[in-house]
């Protein structure tokens, strides 16, 4: 669930290289996939050696001058539903007012931030280097037991009892551990419920509504990943919010138990889900999270997605050729052959609950060069 720690410890590992700066149904498998490909790898491979040839779709923003200097990072102030919020924006080194460039939205776990996702994934950097758009948004918060705790409303994280009972073993799942969200109503229970209950969905769409206003946004090659909480939120972004992203990379974070979905099947948006095979915090495989969660397992939601209801693709599963093969362990399956033209792909790797690569950026590169290959084709 929420232990965002894999990311701050990741922060603290890479410290002592680098001198950086930050802020931070019920599934059908028990274990995960053993790796059955190369995984002694040492890099990955060339980035952008696929990419889509689908037409550029520029936002009205075209032509606008920005007010954040390019090759840096500036916190932007919004107010969303009486609350003010504030989200980080990065514009590449290079950015151009009259280019249409692609956006990537990357999304903090649970107690973490926007600061500390920008500089425990080193995406900004990654972003100069290959051009586009990253924004950070920056969950609310609310008071626990040991100070301020940011959290992402994916819609599933507060909505126990669900569909397929409580979303935890309320005999193992410490209050202590994770406090009850003050702004969730007295109709929320108070059991295993975790995550505020804001309007996030809002919150994003007002976000992509005065970026594209502002900036000169690709609305079709327009991206979502996130980590542990963040990638719950991203799955949920991938269902809700379809018509706005051409693709989503969750990492360690799928939706509670009960609560899978897919976007409808006139919406074309890939996924690649990446787990780590050592994850018991978020477990993807229909077992017990070591905390007491219970998640979708990854099989149910790749199937979801695969299905006629949504992106209609074979229902057999079969090796994605991804450019971080092998490196710790990675290896990924798709569903191919989609009929709305989506890549429908899971991924596995030899962690725990961790980004890939951390800042030394070999997952950003895996997740930047799936992006690449999908975008959404509608003509502008």
């Amino acid at each position: 669930m929420k232990p965002i720690s894999a990311i701050q410890t990741q922060i603290l590992i890479c410290a002592a290289l680098f001198t950086i700066a930050g802020c931070g149904p019920v599934g059908k498998r028990g274990t995960p996939p053993a790796p059955t490909a190369q995984t002694n790898k040492a890099q990955v491979g060339a980035v952008g050696q696929n990419v889509s040839d689908a037409p550029v779709r520029p936002s009205v923003g075209c032509g606008i001058e920005p007010t954040s200097f390019p090759g840096a990072t500036t916190s932007i102030p919004i107010t969303v539903n009486g609350l003010d919020r504030v989200y980080l924006l990065h514009l590449p080194s290079n950015y151009d007012p009259n280019k249409p460039t692609s956006l990537v939205l990357s999304f903090h776990g649970y107690t973490d931030s926007a600061g500390g996702m920008e500089s425990g994934t080193g995406m900004s950097y990654h972003a100069d280097e290959y051009s586009y758009i990253v924004v950070y948004p920056h969950a609310t918060h609310f008071l626990g037991n040991s100070g301020l705790v940011t959290s992402w409303n994916d819609l599933t994280c507060n909505a126990s009892p669900g569909p397929a009972g409580p979303i935890c073993n309320m005999e193992k799942a410490a209050p202590a551990n994770y406090p009850f969200p003050g702004d969730c109503g007295p109709g929320v229970s108070q059991e295993c419920n975790w995550c505020t209950c804001n309007d996030d969905l809002g919150y994003v769409e007002q976000v992509l509504d005065e970026l594209e206003a502002n900036l000169c946004i690709d609305l079709n090659r327009v991206y979502a990943t996130g980590m542990s909480n963040g990638g719950m939120f991203v799955h949920r972004l991938g269902c809700d919010m379809a018509d706005r992203f051409a693709a989503i990379a969750p990492v360690a974070g799928t939706l509670a138990r009960g609560f899978n979905c897919a976007p409808d099947s006139s919406d074309q948006i890939s996924i690649m889900n990446i787990h780590g095979r050592d994850d018991d915090y978020v477990d993807v495989t229909g077992k017990e999270s070591t905390d007491g969660y219970y998640y979708t397992a990854i099989d149910d939601v790749m199937a979801f997605w695969a299905s006629p209801s949504s992106q209609n693709c074979d229902e057999e599963v079969i090796p994605y050729p991804a450019i971080a093969d092998g490196v710790r362990g990675m290896e990924c399956t798709q569903h191919s052959d989609c009929t709305t033209g989506a890549e429908v792909v899971s991924c596995w790797w030899d962690a725990g609950h961790a980004w890939p690569g951390g800042i030394t950026m070999w997952g950003n590169d895996m997740i930047w060069d799936f992006f690449l290959r999908n975008a959404k084709r509608i003509n502008p």
